[in-house]
């Protein structure tokens, strides 16, 4: 269950004093675009959009687990996969490839049967009665604090949403979601409070379970129900000058019932009783109390890490869609913006991960539809990792337990049976896969389509938020319980999979059948998943130390070290244009060719957000594959080609440049996402506005991979690899724009665990750098290599 407290006080000051973002328009629902004017916030579980004009406020509200379809939707539901085994086709699949080149794996594909959907929960809507036209309008989200307020003025009151400097008018409110039929939703009133209950279908066999309640902060309110209308009224009383609500929402969804003991049903309890019992709990709580608790759970986290950098345009106190909308990357830069935007990406992880929550997903938890765009699910083959960038670096690790958890609980058990019916591994064997798009209810299996959909990589590019969790924090009760066992049974299935290359018959092993992410043929060797699996393979041997040794399965370690890590084909291919291949195929094929402007980075995951180009082979000190990536990067384009013109291929492009460390080259990308994807609200629209408004359907992933991106331009922080005993060096400032002269950090946390604050002067260069909570050996250098501290 989730509480969110709206907090409905006296206000007056227009703007936001620190950082944050503000309007002196409402957010007014037009062509069903709100999800680009509100601003959003959250406690992880539940999601909230406040908008509408000031005398009809509305709340859109969201609950994580609340999703349409998967065993709820029908009793033979079995995450898409086959009811028996296909993997003897895997053989003739194989030899065709390394035959031909290429091949397909018809054979394997499957379908959406009740894959399901994400879906909004409803409106918490609010009536203020007799309320005169307004002026001095002020809507407000503060990244310190993770409130929003609303303020504005009438003749009569000056309203902070629903507080007053005089006595309050009548108030209504309701919740209800008019997009679902009455058949399948209720909803009532009662002493104090409203509610809104349903199922997502009536069966068989009966959908998911939701309740919500919104009920008065304090009993001392009188309020009448007409459960005709749904609407409670607080009448106007003498002297009363604020009215608080407190929400309470639920499913019946438990992630821990999807596994063969339970019969993968994922169903938990009816949420009826716990949202009574948790709204009537809070409702006996001063706002006071709430708001203190809420200040400084939320600014624990916020103020961990600190991105200053000088406002030079004089921005600060201008309207945020007046800054966005005269954005534009040929324009003279923002950096006030380009900062807030940062602290943006921040806010949204801290108000949509936390504890007992799903990971956010494509939309984060915020949706205004039934039926949302790509199902609101979780992609991963860049979508879903990106929604996790910076996040270790910036302090925020603890928030990634849902991450874990997700992958523990529903990608583990499903994805065993789908290892073993669709590539054969042992039934006894611990080895689990998935694929690209995945839903809250275990769909491990592929879908319909091989460019997309055959993607068994996913759970090995998860691996690496999995070893970088450990690598930046040392907790070894994570590794221990969650973390290693999941490396080391992604690994077990890789190491059943891998082919000796016979096309090429260079000796090395090569993962066959492979589809680059949605891009190209079916065919061996793309350089994606070899990368990939140098990564971890590596982050296997590197982690077993540090566990207990009756976890460790020794054969694998074995195996790992004496045959497939050496034998492993790296990735590392030039194509005759001097880029990196993204198939090992022979240029000639027509696969790799000049200008292709893909949104996909697919070949440069082991030089960003990886490492195994990066670090294992030493590519950012190696002259050759610096050129490559460069050319590679050139020929990919701006990330605006005819497949598509999305935010998170333009971040993804500004953190590979920033790895280079082509300061001018990251920031120019960084820019035009923004300008590109980034709607007046600050939320990032798939669809760039090629000069105008962006459009298209909200994906957050850009939110949060512009912080991965900002993150990448002021340092640079790999692991060793195996057998390095040299003392860990972390780079500061490799990629920082003239732009954000004057700048400085607080609190970048440091693999090997501490942390370092550190400056740069009007070039971007890192002048000073102080070390704390480190306890390991450590070297602090600038981009001219100049040694600024030592542990």
């Amino acid at each position: 269950m989730a509480l969110v407290e709206l907090l409905l006080l006296l206000g007056s000051a227009a703007g936001v004093a620190a950082r944050g973002f503000w309007s002196s328009q409402p957010a007014l629902y037009d062509n069903d675009n709100v999800i680009a004017k509100a601003y959003p916030v959250g406690n992880g579980r539940l999601g909230a959009m406040p908008y509408g004009a000031p005398a009809a406020q509305v709340v859109n509200l969201n609950v994580d687990s609340l999703w349409n379809g998967g065993p709820f939707g029908a009793d033979n539901y079995t995450g898409g996969n086959p009811t028996s085994e296909v993997y003897t086709a895997l053989p003739d699949i194989r030899s065709f490839i390394f035959q031909n080149g290429t091949g397909n794996v018809d054979a394997l594909l499957g379908g959406e049967f009740e894959y399901g959907s994400y879906q909004v929960l409803g409106n918490l809507s609010v009536l203020i009665d007799g309320l005169d036209p307004t002026t001095k309008y002020n809507r407000s989200l503060d990244f310190d604090t993770g409130l929003h307020t609303t303020t504005f003025v009438s003749d009569q009151v000056c309203v902070y949403s629903l507080s007053s400097s005089q006595e309050l008018p009548a108030v209504s409110f309701k919740v209800d979601n008019e997009l679902v039929d009455t058949s399948v939703k209720k909803t009532s009133c009662g002493l104090g409070f409203v509610r809104l209950s349903g199922v997502t279908q009536l069966g068989p066999p009966e959908g998911m379970k939701y309740d919500a309640i919104a009920r008065i902060l304090s009993t001392s309110s009188t309020s009448t129900c007409n459960n005709a209308t749904g609407y409670l009224t607080v009448p106007r009383s003498s002297g009363s000058k604020t009215l608080s609500l407190i929400i309470g929402a639920g499913t019946n969804y438990d992630q821990t019932k999807g596994n063969a003991a339970s019969d993968f049903s994922f169903k938990g309890e009816d949420p009826a009783s716990y949202v009574e019992q948790v709204t009537s709990q809070a409702s006996g709580k001063s706002e006071t109390a709430m708001r203190a608790a809420h200040v400084a759970d939320y600014s624990s986290l916020a103020d961990l890490f600190n991105l200053s950098i000088p406002d030079t345009t004089g921005s600060t106190g201008a309207e945020t869609a007046t800054l966005l909308s005269s954005y534009n990357q040929n324009d003279d830069s923002n950096p006030y913006l380009e900062a807030t935007l940062f602290d943006f990406g921040r806010h949204l992880f801290i108000s949509s991960s936390r504890e007992n929550s799903l990971p956010p997903n494509l939309q984060g938890n915020w949706a205004t539809d039934l039926s949302n765009a790509w199902s609101g699910d979780y992609h991963a083959n860049i979508n879903l990792q990106m929604n996790h960038w910076g996040v270790p670096e910036t302090g925020l690790a603890s928030l990634q337990t849902p991450l874990w958890n997700y992958m523990q609980n529903t990608w583990v058990p499903r994805g065993q049976e789908t290892a073993q019916l669709l590539y054969g591994t042992n039934a006894s064997s611990s080895a689990w896969v998935l694929h690209d798009e995945i839903n809250i209810f275990g769909h491990t299996a592929m879908k319909e389509a091989a460019q997309w959909a055959n993607y068994p990589a996913s759970g090995a590019w998860m691996m690496q938020h999995v070893y970088d969790q450990w690598s930046f924090t040392r907790n070894t009760t994570f590794l221990a319980t969650q973390g290693y066992p999941l490396l080391q049974s992604s690994a077990s299935f890789w190491a059943s999979q891998l082919s000796p290359d016979t096309f090429t018959n260079d000796s090395t092993l090569v993962v066959n059948p492979c589809n680059s992410p949605e891009h190209g043929p079916t065919t061996f060797g793309c350089t994606h998943y070899q990368q990939l699996l140098h990564q971890l393979f590596t982050a296997v041997l590197l982690t077993s130390p540090y566990v207990p040794s009756s976890i460790v399965d020794s054969s694998l370690i074995s195996e790992i070290t004496t045959s497939l890590l050496p034998a492993l084909d790296k990735g590392l291919h030039l194509s005759s244009f001097n880029t990196l291949k993204e198939w090992k195929l022979p240029d000639t094929y027509g696969y790799d060719v000049p200008n292709d402007t893909h949104r996909h980075l697919s070949h440069l995951v082991g030089w960003y957000p990886g490492y195994s180009l990066s670090s294992y082979l030493n590519g950012t000190s190696n002259s050759t594959i610096r050129s490559a990536v460069s050319e590679s990067l050139l020929n990919r384009g701006l990330g605006n080609g005819p497949d598509a013109n999305s935010g998170w291929e333009k971040v993804w492009r500004a953190a590979c440049w920033a790895r280079l460390g082509e300061a001018e080259s990251a920031y120019e990308e960084v820019r035009y996402a923004i300008s590109e994807n980034f709607a007046a609200n600050g939320i990032s629209l798939y669809s760039g506005g090629n000069g105008g408004a962006p459009g298209g359907p909200f994906q957050i992933d850009a939110n949060f991979g512009i912080v991965g991106a900002v993150v990448g331009m002021v340092s640079t922080d790999l692991p060793e690899d195996i057998g390095d005993t040299s003392t860990h060096e972390i780079l500061l400032g490799p990629a920082i724009p003239a732009a954000w002269g004057g700048g400085s950090v607080q609190g970048l946390r440091i693999r090997g665990g501490g942390q370092v604050a550190f400056s740069w002067d009007m070039d971007g260069v890192v002048t000073e750098a102080t070390v704390s909570e480190r306890d390991e050996p450590l070297v602090v250098v600038n981009k001219n290599g100049t040694v600024l501290a030592r542990v």
